[in-house]
């Protein structure tokens, strides 16, 4: 995947002297590192890397990136009216506010690469242009381009097998435009069309929907809790690998009036599950459930952990920080659905350094067999270690001078495989790290 932002939180504005915009880039695209080439996937000529972990000091930049790829996805898969986010230009100039924000995004579907990407106003929450690309080789075929304002658009009409999908095409660019508030690819998603034709768009919006996930250190659960509502060895053998000290789990069966008790009344749950028939997890206390309300009732399961010869079985919330963290990724390592990128905010959040780096290593061993990658953002310096991670998969976040956020990789400082690099870096010789005042200098000591 590779990602362009600006004027993004602490991502900048920036033109060059022709007026275009120059954006912050991000990528997975495999540089001139010789370690570990057996992971490298390749489309074509495009050298494609499975993982990426992002370095920086604290307010770098480096959870605004997660965001930014957040953000996107959201007002490709919403209308960008539903997310709150007009504040959420680059402030460290005034004249930002009326500036373009633009997000663009490269990434594969059953291997076929596409650069999709979209400018907005954050200020007035409006859509101001959007564009599909086709990648191969050595060109960049268009799919689609347009702009709102006039009503400017084109399209490669060669993409449509039918005549009558051209007009039909060239109708929903034209509604897009007087909507303002919704991208192209989800007004065509919204319209359920099944033609040939449209399956490109539809093959985009569901990449976005269903294949990017961002998972912060807040996020509960997420997909991972599907997984332990059938008996799943696999994922009983991984919480033994990890040292949890969980040996198995059960879904204990609550009858309608007994999953009640667990709340004050029912005036409480009325408030906490929605006014619909509902399918999904209720965390309450230390209680982890499965629900499927309906119209008529009620069926709730409650996750219970065993661990060894214990008689007991515990809630999900005794489990520790850790075990509950890992819980909540264990997707990132089951998943076997191709063309997923995960991106983790602070894997090593509530972590032993030793479960981070097995859990990255774990990863990669899995990532050979598919199509997947992994960005997590982290301060884990053991993960800094060029026996397991290639020079071209560790990447810095570092504030500039204007407070923007700057983004580059090892591969900058062309060091010898050997190196014991998370000794330098934490030295500061790759920059990225905090930098202190003398401790005296607070008391009215010399600087």
């Amino acid at each position: 995947m590779k990602f362009r932002v600006s004027n993004f939180m602490s991502f900048g504005y920036r033109e060059d002297k022709d007026g275009n915009v120059v954006p912050t880039e991000y990528h997975l695209y495999a540089g001139a590192a010789e370690k570990h080439k057996e992971r490298i996937v390749k489309y074509g000529k495009r050298k494609v890397l499975n993982f990426s972990a992002i370095y920086g000091a604290n307010a770098s930049g480096k959870t605004n990136l997660a965001i930014a790829m957040n953000v996107g996805r959201d007002i490709v898969v919403n209308s960008i009216k539903e997310l709150g986010v007009k504040n959420y230009y680059c402030r460290n100039k005034k004249e930002n506010l009326n500036k373009p924000t633009m997000f663009e995004y490269e990434f594969t579907v059953k291997e076929t690469c596409y650069a999709y990407g979209f400018s907005v106003n954050l200020k007035e929450e409006k859509i101001i242009s959007e564009w599909l690309y086709r990648l191969s080789d050595d060109k960049q075929d268009v799919v689609f381009e347009r702009v709102v304002c006039n009503n400017k658009y084109f399209f490669n009409e060669e993409i449509f097998k039918e005549p009558e999908n051209i007009k039909q095409f060239e109708y929903f660019i034209q509604d897009a435009n007087r909507i303002d508030t919704t991208l192209l690819i989800y007004e065509i998603n919204r319209r359920k069309l099944k033609e040939e034709d449209f399956i490109i768009f539809n093959d985009v919006y569901d990449w976005f929907k269903r294949k990017l996930m961002v998972l912060y250190p807040q996020t509960k659960v997420a997909s991972s809790f599907k997984r332990f509502s059938v008996n799943n060895e696999r994922l009983i053998e991984l919480l033994k690998y990890f040292d949890t000290g969980i040996t198995n789990y059960k879904m204990k069966e609550l009858k309608e009036s007994a999953f009640r008790q667990y709340f004050m009344d029912d005036e409480e749950l009325d408030r906490i599950l929605p006014d619909r028939p509902y399918k999904g997890v209720l965390k309450y206390g230390r209680s982890l459930f499965e629900i499927n309300k309906t119209k008529d009732n009620i069926q709730a399961k409650k996750l219970l952990f065993q661990h060894g010869s214990d008689e007991s079985l515990y809630e999900y919330g005794e489990e520790s920080d850790g075990t509950q963290r890992l819980i909540e990724l264990l997707d990132v390592i089951l998943n076997e659905s191709e063309d997923t990128v995960f991106v983790i905010d602070e894997l090593d959040r509530s972590f032993h350094p030793q479960m981070t780096k097995k859990f990255v290593e774990t990863f990669l061993d899995l990532a050979k067999m598919r199509n997947t990658q992994l960005i997590i953002t982290t301060h884990e310096s053991t993960l800094m270690d060029l026996s397991l991670l290639r020079r071209d998969e560790i990447w810095f976040a570092e504030k500039d001078k204007d407070n923007s956020t700057k983004l580059y990789t090892l591969e900058r400082f062309k060091i010898r495989y050997d190196k014991v690099i998370n000794k330098d870096y934490l030295a500061g010789r790759y920059g990225a790290v905090p930098v202190f005042k003398d401790f005296d200098y607070l008391w009215g000591g010399k600087k």
